[in-house]
């Protein structure tokens, strides 16, 4: 005759086997239960997306000066930019790798 388990008991057996089965942390597996339990999915509603609106997804191609406008109109920062030879030269910057000893 099979032995009679409480409810608890049952649940902790299936836990057990969830966090054998998958390989993740019996932490993690409660989590994942509670936000079942809680929103009906596994995915928390209540989440708002992270980071900042992306200024150049709408469109990739935008021209260098359209950039700056709108970094400008968008986010107040105004950035100047020089013709990429100008730098180069003036800081006397060379390909070569420091301390390299060719003859």
């Amino acid at each position: 005759m099979p032995v009679a388990m409480s409810t608890q008991l049952c649940e902790h057996v299936i836990i057990w086997y969830l966090v054998m089965l998958s390989g993740l942390s019996r932490a993690t597996v409660y989590n994942i239960l509670q936000l079942y339990n809680d929103h009906g999915s596994l995915h928390n509603p209540l989440v708002l997306p992270t980071g900042r609106h992306r200024l150049l997804s709408a469109n990739p191609t935008m021209f260098l000066d359209e950039i700056q406008d709108r970094l400008a109109e968008t986010r107040n920062i105004e950035v100047y930019c020089y013709p990429f030879s100008y730098p180069s030269k003036s800081c006397n910057h060379t390909h070569d790798r420091k301390g390299s000893t060719r003859t």
